[in-house]
């Protein structure tokens, strides 16, 4: 569980992101993120990602690709060191670590479902307005950034919310940030970012 909520973020700080200062036109920033999220049909991006532990001095990097299809289909595979692969696809979570695949219905979990719902969400731009999280807006000099903090209470003992900072520009994300309760995060940057090209249904299939 703790690996698939690796796939995306970061938890909620008591003051604001240093360097970054309230939105003063949300509905503007609303919109924009909105048009975006329905102007993209297909992403996909190299990515980079760190993992802070506080019990350990040394930052756990991994690298790999991810790929997201409208409505809901996302690879998210781990290249270097390990090789690991996590697929939601026609409503299953299938995880593929080195030679073994297992599969997981979503609609038989509460919990797959919520990860999943957070993992869209942020994915799609479907947290504006949306009524199980709740966002706040900043804005510095060269991103836009947004708070969320998921409303279910299963959800927030494991992942206090994501952080998800846009391109001012292109409204691009360029790096998503999740928190554990405590001091630990992850922190994952993408770059090499494509976006509405086709990606066929066979990216979305794992085999051992």
């Amino acid at each position: 569980m703790l690996i698939l909520l690796l796939m995306l973020a970061v938890i909620l700080a008591a003051q604001q992101p240093e360097s970054f200062l309230p939105v003063t036109d949300t509905a503007a920033l609303k919109a924009a993120i909105q048009r975006m999220s329905d102007e993209t049909q297909t992403i996909q991006s190299d990515f980079t990602q760190e993992k802070h532990l506080t019990m350990l001095e040394e930052v756990l990097v991994s690298e790999g690709r991810f790929l997201f299809r409208k409505p809901n289909d996302v690879r998210w595979e781990y290249l270097s060191p390990i090789d690991y692969t996590i697929v939601i696809f026609k409503g299953k979570f299938t995880i593929r670590d080195g030679e073994k695949v297992k599969e997981f219905d979503i609609g038989s979990n509460a919990m797959f479902q919520q990860i999943n719902k957070m993992i869209v969400t942020a994915i799609r731009g479907d947290f504006v307005d949306n009524p199980d999280f709740e966002s706040a807006f900043f804005v510095n000099e060269k991103q836009y950034l947004v708070m969320l903090k998921s409303l279910n209470n299963q959800v927030a003992k494991m992942l206090s919310g994501i952080e998800i900072f846009f391109n001012m520009d292109s409204f691009a994300v360029e790096r998503v940030r999740f928190v554990e309760p405590g001091e630990d995060y992850t922190n994952i940057v993408f770059k090499n970012r494509r976006v509405n090209a086709d990606i066929p249904d066979n990216q979305f299939e794992l085999n051992p």
